[in-house]
């Protein structure tokens, strides 16, 4: 009886070490998944767009360029740049479209833009919040801006398509934070094709 009963109490401690060591697997697995659905999403970024026709991306190229409000900006990652036209919807609020391009000026992302911005024909600072909607993530621009500059923070937000994606992201948003520096005169350099190496 007595060896029985030891028996017991050793089965009873192997299962819950076999339920921790359960639960360590589980907690990995889901910091395993969580790393590829981000390094997927980061990938995605980077990579030209192929829903974007070179008709499609040529019409929307020429309503940015004719937007009232135009932005242009370097990024200093692999050459790209960033461009956003805007026009005015109403008393403080804006509409209009972002594209970001390679270095080779192809499209990588294109979606539309919402938001406010308070006093846009003024070339002093004041507070806008813009909302670009792209196909894959929303980004969130916020900060400082007038009729020749937007700057701030831009948080960026997956919206994964796939069931797994989407619960891994619900119970831990993958959100991304960083700077933004957007400006009227750099417009033309962000649509003047780099010079061959």
């Amino acid at each position: 009886m007595t060896q029985r009963t030891l028996f017991s109490r050793s089965h009873r401690s192997t299962q819950g070490q076999s339920a921790k060591a359960l639960r360590h697997a589980l907690a990995a697995a889901g910091v395993c998944l969580l790393s590829v659905a981000s390094s997927a999403t980061g990938l995605a970024a980077a990579r030209p767009n192929p829903a974007i026709s070179q008709a499609t991306y040529q019409a929307l190229f020429n309503q940015l360029s004719a937007e009232p409000l135009r932005y242009g900006g370097l990024a200093s990652a692999h050459n790209r740049r960033i461009l956003i036209g805007l026009h005015q919807t109403g008393t403080g609020t804006v509409a209009g479209e972002m594209m970001r391009l390679d270095s080779a000026m192809r499209p990588l992302d294109a979606g539309p833009v919402t938001g406010t911005l308070t006093a846009p024909g003024s070339a002093q600072l004041s507070h806008c919040h813009l909302k670009v909607t792209l196909s894959d993530r929303d980004i969130t621009l916020d900060g400082p801006c007038s009729a020749t500059l937007l700057s701030g923070a831009l948080t960026t937000r997956p919206r994964p398509s796939q069931l797994w994606s989407q619960v891994t992201n619900f119970i831990s948003p993958d959100t991304s934070v960083s700077q933004y520096w957007l400006s009227r005169d750099t417009w033309q350099a962000a649509v003047t094709p780099a010079a061959a190496p």
